[in-house]
Formats: structure tokens, C-alpha cells, sequence
């Protein structure tokens, strides 16, 4: 067996075994932090109240200076500034201040101690990051989408593959070879995504985004509302714009389902989302 025979058995075998302890449940999967899991349990008690998820985020004085911000941001356009972390998340709303929670928190989702794969989490992030910003802002265009849920549905469309990167850093050949671990990825971190998501107890909405975000043939119909697929399929595809040589920047934009949806023809292919540069850079800093 020569070395190209030898890298695609192993890749077989990392694949094959992937999916069967995915089938089996015994794949090992990211866990929430500890606050997201408080907020989860806490915002779905029908006795919550404001007072309770306060306490709950005063917890942590970062998580509550970043849940102020975000209430002061141009998103709300408050006629006067929330001061206290209460006022914000009357200002937001338990729903969506959950949602928040949950999106600041899962940054630690994406860390690791192991130096072979760190670099690959933290670009990982950065790229969720992205996609979960511009997801934020074209969700803002429809009244009928939740801005905070397409946030969290951009930062976790790619969570699937964390697991695969965990397994691979004790597997020196795959880790080492970029076109078989991206074709891994590829065939894989979707379905370990909706696993992911699904033992999280997350919306059928989120799961759907971790599940379908790459079909891009994917198409509800022309009756059929804009929804969280479409938002984080197209913030996906454009996140990829100035890199030349990936895929998803040589698309016929006009060709794809979720793209037209959003209003891109062959004429003016564009999605326009820059026009919100200056909010996109506001909230960005939630995440610095």
C-alpha cells in the first residue's frame, strides 16, 4: 500500500468511526459553559422573572457590561441609555436576552489546550464570528426573524466541526494533510452538528441552520417565508467573498436558492450588507 492508499484508508477508517459512534452516541461532544446552561433552564421557567436572569448574569461582570452594550446598541435605538444590567434586559426581553447569553458564552465552546489544532479553533471562531454578524445584520431587514437568534444560529452553523478536530489531534496524518481533513469536514460536521445541537436542547430553527447550511441547493419555495437557513447559508457564502480560491467565492451567486431569496440577481448580485459597516463593527466588539 502505497503513502496516497495508505492517507485514504485512514481517512476511511476516521470517517467510518465518526459516524458510527455518532449512530452508537458515544461520540464525545462539546459541552455548554456553565452560564448558557443556567440561561436555558432559567429563561424557559414560566415563573422566571426579569430580577432572576439579572441575578443570574451579574454572575459574571463581563457577560453583564457586554449584555448592556448590546442594549445600548443602534439594534434597539433606546431613546435613553440602559445604565443598569435590569433596564437591559427589559430593554431586550427574556427571549432574546437568551439568546445573547448564549451566543457571548460559547466562545469558550471553541477552546482547546491542544497546540496541534489550536490554530484551526481559533480561525474556526473567528469565521463563526463572521458569519454570526452578518447573519445578525440581514436578519435585521425582516421584521418576522428574531436578530438575536440569527446571531446565535451564525456562531454555531459550524460547530460540528469541533469534534472532528478534537479526533483528529491524535491523528498526525490526517491533522497534517489540509485536503483530507477539509473533505472530513465536508462529509461530516453537518449531521455532528444537528447531533451537537440537538443534545444542547436548541431550537428545531438552530438545528436546521447546523444541519442544511451547506446545501446550497436547498430551496423552501417561492411562498415559503425567509427563515434562519437562508440567513446564515448567504452570511455564510459571503464571508467567503475575498478569499479567491475558496469554493463558495466562485458561485453563480444568482444561482443560489438562499442568495435569490435574499434579493441577489444576475444584474446586482450583491447582498448590501456593508451599508451596515458601522453596526457590524459595534457589535463585533461583544466578541473582543
Amino acid at each position: 500500500m502505497n503513502t496516497e492508499q495508505s492517507l485514504k484508508h485512514t481517512v476511511d477508517l476516521f470517517v467510518a468511526s465518526l459516524r458510527e459512534d455518532m449512530r452508537s452516541q458515544r461520540l464525545r461532544l462539546p459541552t455548554l459553559p456553565d452560564i448558557s446552561v443556567q440561561a436555558l433552564f432559567t429563561v424557559n421557567c414560566d415563573d422566571t422573572t426579569i430580577d432572576d436572569v439579572a441575578a443570574l448574569v451579574m454572575r459574571d461582570a463581563s457577560m453583564a457590561a457586554r449584555v448592556v452594550r448590546y442594549a445600548n446598541s443602534p439594534v434597539f435605538r433606546g431613546v435613553s441609555p440602559c445604565s443598569t444590567i435590569k433596564s437591559a434586559i427589559t430593554r431586550l426581553g427574556l427571549g432574546k436576552t437568551k439568546h445573547l447569553l448564549l451566543a457571548l458564552a460559547m466562545k469558550e465552546v471553541f477552546d482547546t489546550g491542544h497546540e496541534g489544532i489550536l490554530r484551526r479553533m481559533e480561525t474556526l471562531w473567528s469565521h463563526s464570528v463572521e458569519v454570526a454578524m452578518l447573519s445578525m445584520l440581514l436578519a435585521l431587514r425582516y421584521p418576522h426573524l428574531d436578530p438575536e437568534t440569527a446571531l446565535l444560529g451564525g456562531l454555531v452553523h459550524d460547530v460540528g466541526i469541533i469534534p472532528i478536530l478534537d479526533r483528529a489531534k491524535d491523528h498526525e496524518a490526517i491533522l497534517q494533510h489540509e485536503a483530507s481533513l477539509a473533505a472530513i469536514i465536508g462529509a461530516v460536521h453537518a449531521p455532528l452538528g444537528k447531533a451537537i445541537l440537538n443534545a444542547w436542547r436548541f431550537a428545531p430553527v438552530l438545528v436546521s441552520v447546523a444541519a442544511e447550511h451547506d446545501r446550497l441547493q436547498r430551496d423552501p419555495g417561492p411562498d415559503a417565508p425567509i427563515d434562519y437557513v437562508d440567513i446564515v447559508q448567504a452570511a455564510n457564502i459571503e464571508s467567503y467573498r475575498a478569499h479567491a480560491n475558496h469554493p463558495l467565492a466562485r458561485l453563480n451567486r444568482a444561482e443560489i436558492p438562499a442568495l435569490r431569496r435574499l434579493g441577489c440577481t444576475a444584474a446586482d448580485p450583491e447582498l448590501h450588507w456593508d451599508e451596515d459597516a458601522a453596526l457590524l463593527q459595534q457589535v463585533s466588539q461583544l466578541f473582543t
